[in-house]
């Protein structure tokens, strides 16, 4: 399947699905932690991802319940599975006085960028473009996690845009408010000139059209309140790359660009520096704007900190700390991720409630949590085997439960599965593999487990002890999980 410039430069965005699956716990609306509230517990899981198929159904799962309300394990050697298409699902009988498990059901598809968690993990923000005849025009739908409905949706036309431009918008929850920023960046072409080029199998000359592409940004602020949006605010930093990276406390947005490089005239030019800009929200005006180390913004994980201050994990290895006041830059190496190895690694960084940050660098094997009130002191810290795929979407390989005493991980390359660690101790407390790789690790609010693979069964639920739960299968590629 080809994919337009705008799916490449957001990892085939824009044929994406956003599809909701049930909790294998709470699907049955039954509180499967005792004392917590039913609030803090999501009854979906999102997943996120590219369909094998146009146009796509939802997936397709297979729920059985024991007598008892536990989820039926199928046996490893032939995984038992009944797939039922989502849209066309019904729930599953259970036993008598025990309640139906829901379908799996989709809830968007062509997505303008990756749906996006808020900070209290309560609701998950996602983007749609559609070309009119005034420009673009943008949808942002947030959909709530516990009930995977969609609570409030409002649109944005962006004038003046051509239909054959690329739109990515970013949604950026400003933690504590009632606003979602969106970080548009506008990819146009320009300077269509006639070319000649090799053609790789013949080696004749063929004649084809050549294009320059440039970009520039541009803000916009939802009120979740009033389902409005005020902007979009054209920001004067073009030519400048596409891609950028963007967090907000409860009253800026920060964003982080950086000017694309121009032809040396004479001599080489020293590539250009990133910067970091701080928006008072609703502003399309920056009320500071200072030089940034490097690397260039591409995403890279993001965590507002208590105070207001922005930390970006860069290099794998060092944390840039922007000042809530300022904007300026700080910048602290963590040395358990200070370590280069050849093997690449999807690396993830989280905030905690108790104000530490939880770190993991899968490709050397090491998970941390560190005090950013103590620059970025390291509290505790696991070693664990490099598993078979520390790097490429899901990026999450590692994950820290909600009490901080337990990390969940990947298996071994040699044994995949999965393992579990005693943080204070940094030693396995349990694994369970039957020989299968798996490429991405989530836990869920009810506790439970999930696992991806490649294949189907694409998605494996385990118990907090590791105790195989259930499988689902799916034609959705996932690559992220909400």
């Amino acid at each position: 399947m080809g994919l337009s410039r705008r799916e490449m430069l957001a990892g085939g965005i824009g044929v994406g699905a956003l599809i909701a699956l049930p909790d294998p716990l709470l699907a049955g609306r039954v509180d499967a932690r005792p004392g917590r509230s039913p609030r803090s517990l999501s009854r979906y899981v999102l997943l996120y991802g590219m369909p094998e198929t146009k146009p796509f159904s939802g997936g397709s799962a297979a729920w059985a319940p024991y007598p008892d309300g536990h989820i039926r394990v199928p046996s490893p050697e032939p995984r038992a599975r009944l797939p039922v298409s989502a849209s066309r699902a019904r729930p599953s009988r259970s036993a008598p006085g025990k309640p139906a498990m829901p379908a799996a059901k989709p809830v968007a598809d062509k997505l303008a960028s990756t749906p996006v968690l808020s900070p209290d993990r309560s609701t998950v923000a996602m983007v749609t473009v559609h070309p009119v005849s005034a420009g673009a025009r943008l949808t942002l739908a947030l959909v709530d996690a516990a009930t995977a409905a969609i609570t409030a949706r409002g649109s944005l036309t962006i004038p003046g845009v051509a239909d054959d431009a690329s739109v990515l918008a970013t949604p950026v929850f400003a933690p504590g408010t009632s606003t979602v920023a969106l970080v548009l960046a506008i990819t146009v072409p320009t300077d269509w000139q006639p070319a000649r080029k090799a053609d790789a199998r013949t080696g004749r000359p063929v004649r084809m059209n050549a294009v320059t592409w440039t970009s520039h940004h541009a803000l916009a602020y939802f009120d979740r309140r009033n389902g409005s949006f005020t902007g979009p605010f054209p920001l004067d930093d073009a030519p400048s790359l596409a891609l950028t990276t963007a967090a907000a406390n409860s009253s800026d947005l920060f964003l982080w660009t950086t000017k694309e490089p121009q032809p040396a005239t004479t001599r080489p030019q020293p590539p250009p520096l990133p910067w970091v800009s701080v928006f008072p929200l609703g502003s399309g005006q920056a009320r500071v704007s200072v030089p940034s180390p490097a690397p260039w913004p591409a995403g890279e994980p993001v965590v507002t900190l208590p105070g207001g201050d922005v930390c970006r994990l860069v290099n794998g290895r060092a944390v840039q700390v922007s000042s809530a006041q300022t904007g300026e830059v700080t910048q602290t190496v963590i040395e358990p991720l200070n370590v280069t190895r050849a093997k690449p690694s999807a690396i993830t960084m989280e905030g905690r409630p108790d104000g530490t940050v939880f770190m993991t660098k899968p490709g050397i094997g090491q998970a941390i949590v560190t005090d950013p009130a103590a620059q970025f002191r390291v509290k505790a810290q696991v070693s664990y085997p490099v598993p078979a795929t520390p790097l490429g979407a899901p990026w999450s390989k590692a994950v820290l439960s909600p009490d901080g005493d337990t990390l969940y991980v990947l298996g071994a390359a040699k044994t995949g599965g999965i393992s579990a660690y005693d943080v204070a101790t940094g030693k396995m407390s349990g694994s369970y593999s039957h020989g299968r790789q798996y490429y991405g690790l989530y836990q869920l609010s009810s506790g439970v487990l999930l696992t991806l693979s490649p294949e189907n069964p694409r998605l494996e639920f385990f118990s907090e002890g590791l105790n195989p739960l259930g499988a689902v299968a799916t034609s959705l590629h996932v690559s992220a999980v909400f």
